[in-house]
């Protein structure tokens, strides 16, 4: 039987720095910084790939006539430039994980556009923290009517 491999205990610290990276960009939403929100990217083409929830996309694709995408693709420079231009989110469940090197911040959005989930994968660099990629659902308040946001 193969030993399991072992991993170096995560230190606090690196949880806090990852709670702290948040916190940073929740601020910079804010306030509407986006040099400061695209800073704390690893890379302006960083992706940011959103997904509609079937009930979702279903009320979309009937409202456009015709089939749409049902991921959206964008990258992080876009993703911000248009952040700016919105009110910021309501936020709640915060979870982050990581082994000292990766890890992962999420959170349940709500805005007036629709709500979901937001999955961050971050990495630490030489910089500290960044964002490497971004995944979030999307349930439009249409959807909403039929009780359920699936």
């Amino acid at each position: 039987m193969a030993a399991s491999p072992t991993m170096p205990p995560v230190q606090g610290d690196e949880v806090s720095a990852l709670h702290a990276l948040w916190g940073r960009y929740q601020k910079a939403v804010a306030s509407k910084d986006a040099a400061a929100m695209l800073d704390m990217y690893v890379s302006g083409d960083a992706p940011v790939m959103g997904a509609f929830a079937p009930k979702s996309y279903a009320v979309v694709t009937a409202a456009n006539k015709q089939p749409v995408p049902r991921t959206l693709l964008s990258t992080a420079k876009e993703d911000v430039a248009g952040e700016v231009k919105l009110p910021p989110d309501e936020i709640e469940n915060l979870d982050i994980h990581t082994d000292g090197e990766v890890g992962s911040v999420s959170f349940d959005y709500k805005a007036k556009v629709g709500h979901g989930r937001i999955i961050w994968t971050t990495v630490h660099t030489n910089e500290g923290w960044k964002i490497a990629s971004v995944v979030y659902s999307i349930n439009v308040p249409a959807a909403d009517s039929e009780g359920t946001s699936g």
